[in-house]
């Protein structure tokens, strides 16, 4: 791959997570002790220490090939993915999406 190549690929990524983050989205990272290290986007900050707790909680029904769960919450307006990495808790809010063709009702009819 040519550096060129690396380049425009890394301008798409930088501009497929801007739009995601201006449609709702967000992104946070916290250390070993629940202490929010960065976040951005649409991401409340404030429960960093949750985060982290709820994937402690989550690690301690791993099975024996020490697989890491991810934990995915849905609510109607968003869906959020904990997973930890490395002694970081790695939290992203997924905005629902919305079909505008059925009176701003998410796609799957509820409200």
């Amino acid at each position: 791959m040519s550096p060129a190549n690396s380049s425009s690929k890394t301008d798409g990524i930088h501009t497929i997570l801007a739009e995601r983050m201006a449609e709702g989205g967000g992104a946070l990272c916290n250390d070993q002790n629940g202490l929010c290290l960065g976040y951005e986007g649409s991401i409340e900050a404030s429960k960093s220490g949750i985060y982290t707790s709820i994937a402690r909680i989550a690690g301690l029904l791993k099975k024996e090939n020490n697989d890491v769960p991810l934990i995915s919450i849905q609510t109607e307006q968003a869906t959020l993915l904990v997973k930890e990495y490395g002694g970081r808790t790695i939290v992203f809010r997924v905005p629902a999406e919305v079909d505008e063709s059925a009176g701003g009702r998410d796609s799957s009819g509820d409200n």
